[in-house]
């Protein structure tokens, strides 16, 4: 099996969101995503293709780290448009501890990996299947994502997840955007209401890494 890999798919970086948040990582993307979301910032072409036995090459070769010990963190587009056992296998094998990013649209077993990592991208409560998991992120205002709708549709004890966390939305390019001021608000004011949740920030964008 080979997967679809998008520009720029294997590199070294740090978490800069959410509970993993400073840890070293190696990302790997996946091209392709049946979601399509209007506001989507990243680049998922299929741009080239490799087998599991060549993405775990390169994720090792990128890891600055003797024995492996560092997170390769799975993501897309939308990764769980792929069968990800056997690339969840080979980099387990490898040493590599394993996460998975996903819009939440398709049910994971969480058996498979160490860490799932859900953003719900669409504000069709209908389309979010993945209910549980270690972490999930509301990013407020993405394609019209309101708080307290989607909080309505999936009040905490209708899902499963150790980390709650809302995110306000960036505006304009990574390098060079900011924050929304006003999106910012709509979270903070969520937390107050509810005390099971916390703020998330892209702090990978303020420190200038991929």
């Amino acid at each position: 099996m080979r997967y679809p890999l998008s520009p720029n798919p294997i590199f070294w970086t740090l978490a800069g969101e959410k509970h993993l948040v400073g840890q070293q990582m190696v990302f790997i993307r996946l091209a392709g995503c049946s979601v399509g979301c209007a506001q989507c910032d990243t680049d998922y072409r299929v741009d080239s293709r490799a087998s599991v036995e060549e993405i775990v090459a390169r994720a090792c070769a990128v890891t600055p780290l003797e024995d492996r010990d560092c997170w390769a963190w799975i993501t897309g587009g939308e990764p769980t448009d792929h069968d990800l056992r056997p690339l969840l296998r080979g980099l387990r094998a490898a040493g590599f501890a394993t996460a998975v990013a996903t819009s939440g649209v398709r049910r994971m077993n969480e058996i498979l990996c160490d860490w799932i990592s859900v953003s719900p991208h669409s504000t069709d409560p209908g389309r979010f299947i993945q209910r549980l998991g270690h972490e999930i992120t509301l990013c407020e205002g993405l394609n019209g994502l309101d708080l307290d709708a989607w909080y309505a549709a999936w009040p905490d004890d209708k899902t499963d997840f150790m980390h709650r966390y809302v995110q306000p939305l960036w505006v304009g390019p990574p390098e060079t955007g900011h924050e929304d001021r006003a999106s910012l608000a709509r979270c903070l004011e969520f937390l107050r209401r509810h005390p099971r949740w916390a703020l998330s920030r892209q702090n990978h964008k303020h420190w200038g890494v991929p």
